[in-house]
């Protein structure tokens, strides 16, 4: 029997699952900041433990939608082969799967927390912080680029190629089906359609993203979702970070390998960088009365605080994997363009989530992902 999980029976699925027992139930705490619909996250401080709990939303529009089974199937392959040991540590610890469902649970330490967290608590941006992040996203990329099993694997899962295609114009309907909730499009304010019609007249930007689409590299294991919300780190990362240097093991972990592929290693560490950017354009004030050129200069985090991060994550990104450049010449601008493409999809995100905010922010945001597509070389000297 297909169960629909909610706020209402999470608890009483979690005891019947053999996960959790009646005597948690007294010390369970969402996290609100992360838990949303068919996505929470559960605090359990006596087992110092953090429970992620995914489901796959019942619409009949996503009868084919494999990305749940997905992501279990890819913890699994990494669990069972050793030459991928890195690889499976920064994966989190999977408690449970309901194929029947689609319901999958997973975990992290409790004294493991976002990285978009870890920088909210603090007044400046840890230069070592960002080293740790491109360190270990090279490591990703260049353990699985010689990886044949992994190669396999990958290309025989359904739906691995599709990736990179949104919101290539000819895919946009399939974009809004597959990504947007039918209950969300029918509160989304019409106006915040708009935008949509913006990406499609814009020509140039229409252009970089096809090409982007249809020419990007089929490399190496790729996340393809990297946020700062999935990147969860040790609270006291400081301590440890020298003795994991020459380890076997990620110190990081990093959840959420539903849109997993074999693919373009930019497109990861673009996504990244991403997160930096988004500080220094969260910070602006945005109005209509206000030019974007004139929001740029109102930042109350200018690009120069988040600039010195971006340059040593991609540093410590290329000095592990040096070999990239040599192999993949265009890289760096690779970086940047998907850096732009995933600002179009944080864009496409709060019209689902935030139709207000999204209203506030498209004019800043794509002018911004314009820049980056059609200009990369204005950023790869920062």
């Amino acid at each position: 029997m297909t169960i629909h999980l909610n706020y209402q029976n999470l608890f009483s699925y979690l005891i019947s699952a053999g996960i959790c027992q009646k005597d948690d139930l007294d010390y369970l705490k969402f996290d609100v900041n992360q838990s949303k619909n068919f996505y929470w996250v559960i605090d359990i401080p006596q087992k110092q433990e953090k429970l992620f709990v995914k489901q796959t939303p019942d619409y009949k529009s996503l009868e084919h939608d494999v990305r749940i089974s997905k992501e279990w199937k890819l913890y699994n392959f990494l669990q069972s082969h050793k030459d991928l040991d890195y690889v499976s540590s920064f994966t989190p610890e999977v408690l449970h799967f309901d194929d029947s469902s689609s319901i999958l649970i997973y975990k992290c330490p409790n004294d493991y927390i976002t990285l978009q967290s870890s920088y909210e608590n603090q007044t400046i941006l840890p230069i070592a912080l960002a080293e740790l992040v491109g360190t270990t996203l090279a490591k990703l990329h260049s353990q699985t680029m010689s990886s044949q099993k992994c190669y396999t694997f990958l290309t025989e899962l359904e739906e691995c190629k599709l990736n990179y295609q949104l919101p290539y114009p000819d895919y946009l309907s399939d974009y809004l089906i597959s990504r947007i909730e039918p209950e969300s499009l029918k509160k989304t304010q019409a106006v915040s359609w708009r935008f949509l019609g913006i990406f499609q007249q814009s020509e140039a930007v229409r252009e970089i993203v096809t090409e982007l689409v249809l020419n990007h590299r089929y490399c190496c294991l790729t996340h393809n979702n990297i946020q700062f919300q999935k990147i969860f780190i040790p609270r006291h990362w400081e301590k440890l970070v020298t003795e994991i240097q020459d380890s076997d093991q990620s110190l990081i972990k990093i959840v959420d390998w539903e849109a997993c592929s074999w693919g373009d290693p930019a497109c990861d560490l673009g996504k990244a960088i991403l997160g930096y950017f988004l500080f220094w354009l969260n910070s602006m004030i945005v109005h209509p009365a206000i030019e974007v050129k004139k929001s740029i200069q109102l930042a109350t985090i200018p690009l120069e605080v988040v600039r010195p991060s971006i340059v040593a994550m991609t540093k410590a990104y290329i000095n592990t994997y040096p070999k990239v450049l040599e192999d993949y010449p265009e890289f760096l601008k690779r970086v940047v363009q998907f850096a732009g493409l995933g600002l179009i999809y944080q864009l496409l995100t709060e019209f689902q989530l935030q139709p207000e905010m999204a209203l506030s922010h498209q004019g800043l945001y794509f002018f911004i992902a314009t820049q980056f597509l059609c200009k990369p070389e204005k950023f790869l000297s920062i």
